[in-house]
């Protein structure tokens, strides 16, 4: 029977306090994507102890690079593009909140099931 790692099981559970991290910054994260450029887009990082690490403004073209300097150090990295409203990162963060609880209700009845 497949088993699940204990940082498996507790991502989704660090994920939806990522999202809230993400929430509690929407200004600053709107405010920076006025900033961005023809061909950029606006990456908000959430560092792997939870703090708000900014927002990156990069070229499209580098975005897996740049996403995957945060990612593979157990951060999480949002996309968003030019122009976001304060109430357009807020409304992607409630629905980064909403997977997050489903995928970490899953995983809880999954090692209930099987512990």
């Amino acid at each position: 029977m497949h088993s699940f790692s204990k940082e498996a099981i507790e991502r989704p559970f660090l994920t939806l306090q990522a999202a809230g991290v993400l929430r509690e910054n929407a200004g600053a994260i709107s405010h920076a994507t006025t900033d961005a450029r023809e061909g950029e887009i606006a990456i908000a990082v959430i560092q792997p102890d939870l703090s708000f690490g900014g927002v990156w403004l990069i070229a499209r073209e580098n975005l897996i690079t740049q996403v995957s300097l945060v990612e593979d150090k157990g951060g999480w990295s949002f996309i968003f593009s030019s122009h976001t409203s304060i109430a357009q990162v807020e409304e992607r963060c409630l629905e980064f909140m909403r997977i997050a609880f489903r995928r970490w209700k899953a995983m809880q009845r999954w090692v209930n099931r099987h512990a």
